[in-house]
């Protein structure tokens, strides 16, 4: 999977970006390649020894926003799903816990490590799936809109529905795979390290997730209060990034013929960087807090 951040947005960005910086003079950098064999160096010169962590808490800061359902009547010469009204849920709004501030399924991940200095990878393979036409990320015991996949691994992806699907791949690959007939998976090699956005190109405009390919494993899904923990982390000072998708509309498109909508682009995603130190066999914290400009 080819991988790039998307440049084509439109509308009002929501972008938060913080940078907090602790004293690093000599920060880790990634080695500069971003193809396969980068990953086979993956741990080759892992200490667990020296080992530390990050831990810490993402939170909202300001009122809890909401976005409305998708509301679609029907179109009768659209097929079975469109050709009925549909309510779909924005598939992007974030999870908050309105008691505590804390923002579930946000994504932390260290951005400037060198792959053998870290662990090993320890997430399950990842499997995508299409079901009741909303998008799926099975990783392990995990049923989420985000996953992890280690660079030159595949990707596996499937149609648990009866309806014809296509899934688009957007950002750092561009390609669109075809699913007429359910049960029959089809599978990608990662082929370089970046986001990929996921979306539907048989007209199912809500349908979103998202896979993040990298060279070592130090990613992590906030829990429903927003805490989070990056383990066995080699010592050394690096940029930790916090990132929420956005569910605020950039634009959309709409097919000529039946005036329905084919495409929907979403705002930039929020994201928040800070640069933490971690010691020799020592925990360091860091709090994100996430908000929009308007």
């Amino acid at each position: 999977m080819a991988w790039k951040p998307k440049l084509a947005w439109g509308g009002n960005a929501i972008l938060f970006v913080s940078i907090a910086i602790f004293g690093c003079n000599d920060p880790v950098s990634n080695p500069p390649s971003t193809s396969a064999p980068s990953s086979e160096r993956l741990a080759s010169d892992f200490d667990p020894r020296t080992m530390g962590l990050i831990r810490g808490r993402v939170t909202w800061g300001g009122p809890i926003p909401t976005a409305a359902p998708f509301e679609l009547e029907p179109v009768p010469m659209a097929g079975e799903i469109l050709g009925t009204k549909q309510v779909r849920p924005n598939p992007n709004v974030p999870v908050i816990d309105a008691a505590t501030g804390g923002i579930g399924n946000a994504v932390i991940y260290i951005r400037n490590i060198a792959s053998e200095k870290s662990k090993a990878w320890d997430f399950p393979p990842v499997r995508l799936e299409m079901r009741d036409c909303q998008l799926h990320v099975m990783q392990g015991d995990t049923d989420s809109d985000v996953g992890f996949v280690r660079l030159g691994n595949r990707v596996e992806m499937l149609s648990r529905d009866k309806y014809f699907h296509s899934l688009h791949a957007d950002g750092a690959s561009f390609w669109n795979f075809a699913f007429p007939d359910p049960g029959r998976p089809l599978s990608r090699t990662a082929e370089k390290k970046g986001l990929v956005e996921f979306s539907s190109a048989a007209g199912y405009f809500w349908m979103r997730a998202f896979l993040f390919v990298d060279d070592h494993p130090y990613y992590a899904r906030t829990d429903r209060e927003g805490r989070f923990e990056l383990t066995q982390v080699p010592p050394g000072c690096y940029e930790v990034v916090c990132w929420l998708p956005n569910w605020r509309e950039a634009r959309h498109e709409r097919d000529p013929e039946t005036g329905m909508i084919s495409r929907w682009y979403f705002e930039p995603p929020l994201e928040s960087v800070k640069t933490v130190v971690v010691g020799k066999n020592e925990p360091a914290e860091v709090g994100f807090s996430l908000a929009t400009s308007h």
